[in-house]
């Protein structure tokens, strides 16, 4: 019986080695979304000026991308570091605030994980099996990996240029402008409004209902269209802007923050 049983507990481990790495990956990814939201709620600092960013989350992966920014920060004889290592330092207390809110068995999967991928030799603090500082780096890799990947170009220096290829709209107005190249030259000069989910699209629909109605009049000047459209002008474009243009843009914006984020 010791061989079936030597047998069976090298099955059992195998099995329980599999539901460790699974757990893991399953914990790391909601830690990882965890973060994200903290990191989403917290305003912009300001630091890049060219850079529309929305939020924290926005600047590091800004930070990622563009950097690292080793220049000294500070004021007359205080100095906070590199800007680089600031933000990591923000971010390694986020995700060292959630991971102290783990219970105890999730810390000791994820110690694992982390002593698996670590490569810089250290050894785990002998804390019951738990290595806090390992499994804030390897959720820190992880949020490394989203910052890198993503297309930050709607809120570089250059997004009025960019936004007319990422957005796509709908609808008759859009469809009319779009043949005159006018819908892109609208957009264009509201490029922020795109990419701020709370920011008012009247402006920008007013502009293309205009541009519409110009559009309209242009094909139908003498006719009996021109002649409604000039008795019941401020009625045609409430009409149209309700239930045309700003649905339209509505479902652009929504476009263009699924692309960014």
């Amino acid at each position: 019986m010791t061989g079936d049983q030597d047998r069976y507990d090298e099955v059992g481990l195998a099995w329980l080695r599999t539901a460790a790495e699974d757990f893991s990956r399953v914990e790391t990814l909601h830690l990882v979304e965890a973060v994200l939201v903290d990191l989403r709620e917290r305003p912009a600092s300001g630091s890049f000026d060219e850079v529309a960013a929305r939020h924290f989350w926005d600047e590091y992966c800004w930070a990622q991308q563009e950097g690292p920014f080793d220049d000294d920060i500070g004021w007359d004889d205080v100095q906070l570091g590199s800007l680089s290592g600031a933000f990591d330092d923000l971010v390694r207390a986020v995700i060292q605030g959630e991971v102290e809110r783990l219970p105890k068995h999730a810390l000791v999967f994820l110690t694992a994980q982390a002593i698996t991928e670590d490569a810089s030799g250290e050894e785990p603090d002998d804390d019951g099996g738990v290595w806090v500082d390992g499994i804030v780096a390897l959720v820190l890799d992880r949020l490394k990996d989203r910052a890198g990947s993503r297309n930050l170009d709607l809120i570089g220096p250059h997004r009025g240029d960019v936004i007319g290829y990422e957005i796509e709209g709908s609808g008759m107005v859009w469809a009319a402008l779009s043949d005159r190249d006018e819908n892109t030259e609208i957009i264009t000069n509201h490029t922020d409004v795109f990419i701020n989910p709370a920011a008012d699209l009247t402006e920008v629909a007013d502009e293309m209902v205009a541009a519409f109605m110009v559009v309209l009049a242009e094909n139908e000047e003498g006719g009996v269209l021109s002649q409604f459209l000039e008795r019941f002008d401020s009625q045609v474009r409430s009409l149209i802007l309700e239930n045309d243009v700003l649905p339209s843009l509505e479902d652009a914006r929504a476009s263009v923050l699924k692309r960014l984020d």
